[in-house]
């Protein structure tokens, strides 16, 4: 149970900072927090793959 809610934070939080990004993208500072989002969502899969190779 504990994976699954490591995996609905990272995804949520991953989604908090897309759409912060996004409302701000004219900025550099959205920018760099869009990218910020696209990593914390990627980091997902890392997660996803750890758990499956421990």
């Amino acid at each position: 149970m504990r994976e699954l809610e490591v995996m609905i934070g990272l995804i949520g939080l991953g989604f908090l900072l897309l759409m912060v990004g996004y409302s701000r993208r004219e900025r550099d500072s959205g920018v760099l927090v869009m990218a910020t989002g696209i990593v914390v969502m990627l980091a997902t899969i890392g997660y996803k793959i750890y758990i499956e190779l421990r």
